[in-house]
């Protein structure tokens, strides 16, 4: 069995077989090698399409409503369970633009979110 490597890895020439006088036919051998025909590369390519992408299981079913009248106004205080607390920079539909003290500024939906005076009652 002859393993073929290109010129220059693992110490330069081609092995072994550099050595004994293969020479030219060994060079045109590895400069028509087809490195994507592997059985592990051919494995790759057939999973990759019997597997599409998929949206995150949470993101499935949400609709975002732009016409949603939302309960909070720029300059409230909220709370959220992963962020913490934040101020309301903006509204769109029901995406809040939020600027969380600790977490930095995030879009988040209305209804992951509560005003900051009602963050004692959360049992979290």
């Amino acid at each position: 069995m002859e393993v073929l490597t290109a010129p220059g890895l693992y110490g330069g020439g081609f092995g072994a077989a550099a050595q004994v006088g293969f020479g030219s036919a060994l060079e045109e051998r590895v400069s028509k090698a087809d490195v994507y025909n592997s059985p592990g590369w051919r494995r790759l390519q057939e999973n990759s399409t019997i597997r599409p992408l998929r949206q995150p299981q949470e993101a499935r079913h949400a609709v975002i409503d732009m016409e949603a009248a939302s309960p909070y106004v720029p300059g409230d205080r909220v709370f959220h369970q992963k962020f913490g607390y934040g101020e309301i920079m903006g509204i769109e539909g029901d995406k809040l633009d939020i600027e969380f003290d600790h977490a930095g500024s995030k879009k988040v939906v209305a209804r992951w979110v509560i005003p900051a005076d009602q963050a004692d009652e959360v049992p979290f």
